[in-house]
């Protein structure tokens, strides 16, 4: 069994384990999400309707009927609520804070082709050799070096940083493009958005602040029911984020591997991306010089991750280790050299 199979093979697997966890987080945060909104929404319909009976108390006997119902039957009325709300309170939001994530990363910001053509003649090139269309690129002005891929196969988006292009070789930048020109060829990047997207939720779900002191001088009562909504809402999207983290770094080892050896195989240089992941790998800051929010969310898509503190746990590493990845890298430039090719740079 030769190397590309076993990486395709491995690849489905990866697939598949990283998917089914998704999809069961994915249903476990909509469920989540249908019960805080259906909860709420009921809540104050219960509120509504105790003002409301109060005002018709001397209109009607029967004023308090509605209330009654309201309080025999809250679970279909929290279903149902929470659906309807569903839109309203969490895929709007967070449609937009992913449109917000994109823009940070520098999807907004002026194409390369006007910021740095050679960039953008460099990406024309590459990508005239694959199937798909030529994607945009951006130049963010950034000092930390950073490459991402985002949107699919017919419209993708390729950013690099000022950081990267100012660090890295002509030879080694072109390397790098083709790794991030490769996701996009393979349809990565538009799995990894999707599969992004329900970590995106839980953070957004669990993203309220504890209830505070003032509340509970005031109002003692709110503020117990406002600290268990608070708590029960932080413990479960703590799980959820853990499990999507899980998943999300399950596919993308297998991917970066991936897109490893066809970028290699694009430029016919294996030797130029391993220098490029060592050069990059070198210069990387500590993860207390980042304070970007999205950082974390980003850092799956980047060519590296923040620099993974000792002792964290592989389980929920985005990348392999950067010496594998040279390995393999150098590995290929074995098999290029008995296969009568240089393994340095095609001519």
């Amino acid at each position: 069994m030769n190397g590309t199979v076993r990486m395709q093979l491995s690849l489905l697997w990866r697939m598949l384990v990283a998917l089914t966890v998704l999809t069961v987080v994915s249903i476990l945060i909509a469920g989540t999400a249908i019960l805080v909104g259906g909860f709420l929404s009921w809540l104050g319909l219960l509120v509504a309707t105790f003002v409301l009976g109060i005002l018709l108390l001397p209109v009607s006997g029967d004023a308090y009927g509605l209330l009654s119902a309201v309080l025999a039957n809250p679970l279909p009325i929290v279903v149902a609520t929470g659906t309807v709300s569903l839109p309203v309170l969490y895929y709007w939001p967070v449609r937009e804070e992913i449109r917000q994530f994109r823009a940070e990363l520098g999807e907004s910001g002026a194409p390369a082709s006007e910021t740095d053509p050679d960039v953008a003649a460099m990406t024309r090139r590459l990508a005239q050799q694959t199937a798909i269309p030529e994607p945009d690129v951006y130049v963010a002005d950034r000092r930390r070096p950073e490459s991402y891929a985002v949107g699919g196969r017919l419209d993708g988006t390729i950013i690099v940083t000022t950081g990267l292009v100012n660090r890295l070789s002509a030879a080694e930048l072109e390397a790098v493009i083709a790794h991030e020109l490769s996701h996009l060829v393979n349809g990565d990047s538009r799995i990894m958005d999707l599969v992004l997207t329900p970590l995106l939720v839980a953070e957004h779900i669990g993203s309220d602040e504890p209830p505070t002191r003032r509340l509970l001088l005031s109002q003692p009562l709110a503020y117990v029911a406002y600290f268990v909504l608070w708590a029960l809402l932080t413990a479960t999207t703590t799980v959820q984020q853990l499990c999507c983290q899980f998943g999300i770094a399950v596919l993308s080892r297998g991917r970066e591997f991936a897109a490893d050896r066809a970028g290699a195989e694009l430029t016919g240089s294996p030797s130029d991306l391993a220098s490029a992941l060592e050069t990059l790998d070198d210069g990387r800051e500590r993860p207390g010089e980042d304070k970007r929010t999205w950082a974390k969310s980003a850092s799956a898509l980047d060519i590296l991750p923040r620099e993974t503190p000792a002792g964290s746990w592989d389980l929920f590493r985005t990348h392999p280790s950067t010496d594998e990845r040279i390995a393999r890298l150098e590995g290929l430039v074995l098999e290029q050299v008995s296969d009568g090719r240089d393994g340095s740079r095609r001519h």
